[in-house]
């Protein structure tokens, strides 16, 4: 188990939908608000591809709030939350 699936796994509450093949279909195994945000943009992505499955949209737009929050809190842990912040926000927005 990669060290960022381990990590997740110690959140509480758990994420309402797993991110176990999110994490993987991007080789992602460390811990970084970064990588979070990367894999939640993907998630966002394949959201927009498929406008008329409304389900399957909503669990990708979940996957990637999960992931964003996971960031944040990982930002806020980290010694330079405001930048890091900033980044998460960056990164978020460019993909829409």
């Amino acid at each position: 188990m990669s060290d960022l699936k381990a990590w997740i796994r110690g959140r509480h509450p758990a994420p309402p939908v797993d991110l176990g093949p999110w994490i993987d279909a991007l080789g992602v195994t460390a811990v970084s608000a970064s990588d979070l945000t990367n894999i939640a943009r993907d998630a966002l992505e394949q959201a927009e591809l498929s406008p008329g499955r409304v389900r399957n949209s909503a669990f990708q737009l979940l996957t990637a709030d999960a992931l964003i929050t996971y960031a944040c809190e990982l930002a806020l842990d980290g010694e330079d939350p405001d930048s890091v912040l900033g980044v998460i926000m960056q990164h978020s927005a460019a993909s829409s």
